[in-house]
């Protein structure tokens, strides 16, 4: 069981429509990163989350103010590697056209050095201690690393309010905060269903709409390599319309509960919809990955006298994911 308790190895394929970039610095923890704690921690409970709620969840973390991640060496070479990327970003609607303005998905195909940067054991100790649950960068690479530049037309939302289809991610800021007019990320203060309700949206769907600001709250960034860490798919949140052309980056690297066989609120069936390359089969290993951990894991706990009933539970808990993925995809080949 001791393979399960790290991230599911890279694909060794690259979609074609991935340009891998050369010549890149080789990552280092000790020079790249400069990870700082944040000051101010909100709960699950805090947004208006019942009991209830927060138990079908590994962790009552909600998200944290912006602490710093890069050393400044680390924010050059990133923003550097995200400028070069931008030329191949994502040309389809992705999430759909209410959504992200500009976007690369899958950055780990096209860069090492933002790859080991997502693999770093450092930044996931820290994370994980921020959360308080174990967290290993997500196996599925379309989300494992994304980047959403500024929109070419400002009258678009940078990316409009939604929920996450991953469980927990960093939103980090590349470029230089004080040469953005526009473009603040807001955080709901309340529960996502309080949220979409108010909007008259329900899933993960996105809506550029303003909400009460008695209700919002902004996240600022002191600076360029500065991000905060978000039980996303709990966190109704978003990035707000440009006043002016500028120059405004994020990464978004997403994360997984470790060990794989533990609960996973990765939503394989709303990303099964998405156009980016390879990301059926990408979310088929995850599931696969998960599954298979859970039935290894329900291996070692069979008892001889365990009846039917409970047996056929267990069975189903293990592999219900996996199979309603399974279905999704039939559905989606019809």
């Amino acid at each position: 069981m001791a393979e399960h308790s790290s991230p599911l190895a890279f694909p060794n394929e690259c979609p074609k429509e991935y340009l891998p970039l050369n010549n890149e610095p080789v990552f280092s923890a000790e020079k790249h990163l400069c990870l700082e704690q944040p000051t101010s921690i909100y709960s699950l409970h805090d947004l208006g989350y019942s009991k209830d709620d927060i138990a079908g969840c590994e962790s009552s973390f909600g998200y944290c103010n912006a602490f710093r991640i890069l050393s400044d060496e680390g924010v050059k070479i990133m923003k550097a590697i995200c400028e070069r990327i931008y030329v191949n970003r994502n040309e389809s609607a992705g999430t759909g056209a209410n959504r992200l303005g500009s976007y690369a998905r899958g950055a780990g195909y096209r860069s090492q050095f933002i790859r080991d940067f997502c693999d770093s054991p450092e930044l996931a100790a820290h994370l994980s201690k921020i959360a308080k649950v174990t967290l290993g960068r997500h196996s599925v690479p379309a989300v494992a690393c994304g980047i959403n530049y500024a929109p070419e037309d400002i009258t678009k939302a940078v990316d409009t309010w939604h929920v996450d289809s991953v469980s927990f991610d960093v939103v980090m800021l590349m470029t230089d905060p004080k040469l953005i007019k526009g473009g603040e990320f807001q955080i709901f203060k309340g529960t996502k269903e309080e949220g979409q309700a108010l909007l008259g949206i329900s899933g993960e769907e996105g809506v550029d709409i303003t909400l009460p600001e008695d209700r919002v709250s902004t996240i600022p960034f002191p600076a360029a390599g500065y991000g905060f860490l978000q039980q996303g798919n709990m966190i109704f949140h978003r990035a707000c319309r440009l006043l002016e052309k500028g120059d405004r980056i994020t990464m978004i690297p997403s994360f997984e509960v470790l060990p794989r066989s533990a609960k996973d609120e990765t939503n394989s069936i709303n990303m099964s919809d998405w156009t980016d390359p390879g990301i059926r089969p990408e979310l088929a290993r995850h599931e696969i990955s998960r599954a298979s951990a859970r039935l290894e894991q329900l291996l070692e706990q069979v008892s001889l006298s365990d009846q039917p009933d409970q047996l056929a539970k267990n069975i189903n808990k293990a592999v219900s994911k996996l199979i309603a993925f399974k279905n999704n995809l039939e559905e989606i080949s019809q």
